[in-house]
């Protein structure tokens, strides 16, 4: 029998990838979503939901209303009139992007705000995953093949994974750290030569259990791995170029895209959308620093 030469060489053998999750579903203290997102996942599934029924199920989180108000007259969605009233802001946004940002500020006020583990640091990592989130959303925009929305939520929750591992696995995510700055490869590479699982898997597993539309669950989990065949591929495929996009062009704003290092069929559909991805992306800046702004230094 052949040895199975890609297995990862530094597994630690401690437990496997059933055992981790075991494990994580045993955590009594992983964030979880509020109850009305688990209702309005119910009613969506429904095309004939009232705004009635949508908006008097959201009201009853008195917590949730003013903060879907004052995310509706931010900048971050330019409305010229001041919108004060629930049923407008559900009719204005949509029944999904209601519930995409019900969830987005949701995950981001449950995680924790800090976690001190070796060079990991929690604000940078909601900024690429917001970086991400923009980046996805305007280019479904541009694209039209997919719900802007949808991949705004699901750039923003495609690492999570990573704050798991960190809160909950501690050694776990320090021999990744650990191997990732000695041998100078990307956190998903070490995780796959150190771990019996990877953020990918531990991010989709948990947004499967929050009960969200099987599309961003397929997003968390085929960021870096694209997928064609899969139903959700349009959408699956927005979060990794933009996850791709974020990550060359944070680094060094002056660098070409290494294309060989992405899915072929991914390649194609930015060729056909943007002539310069780098002046592209920088046009972005402002949408994303009010982005930060809205989710990471306000009161939401």
């Amino acid at each position: 029998m052949e040895m199975d030469t890609s297995a990862p060489d530094k597994r630690r053998d401690m437990m496997d990838e059933q055992q981790f999750l075991t494990k994580l579903d045993r955590i009594k203290d992983i964030p979880t979503l509020p109850t009305i997102v688990f209702e309005l996942n119910k009613l969506l599934r429904d095309p004939d939901t009232s705004i009635k029924t949508v908006c008097d199920t959201i009201e009853k989180d008195q917590a949730i209303t003013l903060k879907i108000l004052k995310l509706v007259n931010s900048a971050f969605y330019g409305f010229q009139s001041k919108i004060s009233d629930l049923r407008n802001a559900v009719a204005l946004l949509g029944y999904n992007a209601v519930r995409n940002a019900i969830v987005s500020l949701s995950v981001i006020n449950s995680f924790p705000k800090r976690v001190t583990l070796m060079d990991f640091d929690i604000s940078v990592f909601w900024k690429h995953s917001l970086a991400v989130a923009v980046t996805s959303k305007n280019i479904a925009q541009l694209s039209k093949k997919e719900s802007p929305d949808n991949c705004f939520v699901g750039g923003l929750l495609h690492d999570t994974g990573k704050v798991i591992l960190a809160q909950y696995f501690p050694e776990l995510f320090e021999a990744v750290w650990s191997t990732l700055q000695e041998e100078q490869i990307s956190f998903y590479e070490s995780e796959r030569k150190t771990l019996p699982i990877d953020h990918t898997k531990v991010g989709a597993h948990l947004a499967s259990k929050w009960q969200l539309p099987q599309g961003l669950v397929d997003a968390i989990r085929w960021h870096h791995d694209f997928q064609p065949e899969i139903k959700s591929a349009n959408l699956v495929r927005n979060i990794y170029l933009a996850n791709f996009i974020v990550n060359a062009y944070d680094l060094d704003p002056d660098l070409r895209l290494d294309l060989s290092a992405m899915h072929s069929d991914v390649v194609k559909f930015m060729m056909n959308m943007m002539e310069d991805v780098g002046d592209w992306y920088t046009g972005l800046t402002n949408e994303i620093e009010a982005a930060y702004a809205l989710f990471l230094e306000s009161d939401l």
